[in-house]
């Protein structure tokens, strides 16, 4: 599993890929979402394509405007970052990084 900065790129891509999906199988253009969000198009494109990061408020705002329980996507991407970019226990959780 790829921590660090790999992997917070990693889950940039795989979170830009699901939002992606998740438009495709709505149903949904790049430019209909965008007038949604009052984006333009390019804005849209930049965020599924990876190149522009979403905070938390415009991720669930981004899962309201294609029609889905933003919970639902907010525990998806929470999922990623568990899967891809989480970091190991630290003094700041009282966790210790053991070995498996």
């Amino acid at each position: 599993m790829v921590r660090g900065v790999a992997g917070e790129a990693q889950f940039t891509r795989a979170l830009a890929e699901l939002l992606r999906d998740i438009r495709v199988e709505s149903g949904i253009s790049q430019e209909a979402l965008a007038a949604e969000l009052g984006l333009d198009q390019a804005a849209v494109s930049r965020v599924e394509s990876g190149q522009r990061r979403l905070s938390v408020r415009d991720l669930l705002i981004w899962a309201e405007a294609l029609g889905r329980d933003p919970r639902e996507l907010a525990i998806s991407a929470a999922d990623l970052w568990s899967e891809m970019a989480a970091r190991p226990g630290t003094l700041w959780t009282g966790d210790e990084d053991e070995p498996g």
